[in-house]
């Protein structure tokens, strides 16, 4: 009896994992151009902002492809910031949601006029970035620790 509950378990545990795990933290894989662009966005040498890369319009989705993302520096005092990819343009957002997301706004303008985006993608974008400002508000990523 303890024989066969002994191979049931190797036969369980061989199955399960044999098996993927999904990464419930999986992002979007970049080009390294795009990660560099990323990287360099901080002012900052090493922060791996390049491998933080979420798609805002599809959280499900992990390819790049033309839309509004959100990337982060490894360590939880680099705010979150975004970015929109549109047919091989890409428009870096200075401003973050957390600390002036009326600039936000602003650069939205800008990014709609430089990467020439039509009235659907406006729309699109608009409802994802609206949705990442509601996330950040009130966010601090450690500003508000006095020292």
């Amino acid at each position: 009896m303890r024989e066969n509950f002994i191979i049931l378990f190797l036969l369980i545990h061989i199955a399960v994992s044999g098996q993927k795990a999904k990464n419930p933290f999986q992002r979007v894989s970049v080009p390294d151009s795009i990660a560099l662009s990323l990287e360099n966005a901080y002012n900052t040498k090493n922060v791996n902002a390049g491998k933080n890369v979420f798609n805002l319009i599809n959280r499900k989705s992990f390819k790049f492809v033309n839309g509004v993302f959100s990337f982060q520096g490894q360590g939880a005092h680099f705010s979150r910031r975004i970015f929109i990819f549109n047919e091989k343009k890409i428009y870096i957002f200075q401003n973050d949601g957390t600390s002036n997301p009326k600039g936000i706004l602003k650069e939205y303008l800008d990014a709609v006029n430089y990467l020439n985006l039509n009235n659907q993608q406006m729309v699109l974008y608009l409802e994802a970035i609206s949705v990442y400002l509601k996330d950040e508000l009130g966010n601090t990523y450690g500003d508000d620790i006095q020292r």
